[in-house]
C-alpha cells in the first residue's frame, strides 16, 4: 500500500456504499427544500465544528461518523474559498449523482467525490 491512508479510505468507501441510499434521500430532501444546491457530507472519527451528525460511529458501530453540511456553510467557515466556488461546483457535478465527502482523518482533511451506489445518471431524479 503506497498511501498510508489507503486502508481507512477503503473502510470509508464501504461505509458510504452501505449508507448510500440514506445519504441520497438526505440529499434529495435538502435539494427539494432548497436548503442548498450542494450538500457536503463530513466523515470523521472525532467531533467536528461543522455540520449535523446523521450517523454516529458508536451508535452504528462503523469506522466513521457522518455529518451533513452545505456548500454555503463551508464557504462561510472558510473551508472553501469564495474564489474557488465555481471550480468546486464544476468538480462536484450533479449532487443527485455524486456525493462530496469532506474526510477528516487525524490532522488531515480532503475532499472526495463518490458516486451514489447504483447511480450512473440523473435520469431518475
Amino acid at each position: 500500500m503506497s498511501d498510508p491512508l489507503e486502508k481507512e479510505l477503503k473502510a470509508l468507501q464501504e461505509e458510504l456504499a452501505e449508507f448510500s441510499g440514506q445519504l441520497l434521500e438526505i440529499t434529495r430532501e435538502l435539494l427539494k427544500e432548497r436548503v442548498t444546491e450542494y450538500p457536503i457530507f463530513i466523515a470523521h472519527q472525532s467531533d467536528v465544528f461543522i455540520g449535523e451528525v446523521i450517523i454516529d460511529l458508536k451508535e452504528y458501530e462503523v469506522p466513521f461518523s457522518l455529518s451533513v453540511s452545505t456548500i454555503e456553510e463551508f464557504v462561510e467557515t472558510g473551508l472553501i474559498q469564495k474564489d474557488k466556488l465555481i471550480a468546486f461546483r464544476e468538480a462536484f457535478g450533479n449532487p443527485i449523482n455524486n456525493m462530496c465527502v469532506f474526510w477528516v482523518h487525524g490532522d488531515n482533511a480532503r475532499y472526495i467525490l463518490f458516486p451514489f451506489a447504483g447511480r450512473n445518471t440523473d435520469k431518475d431524479s
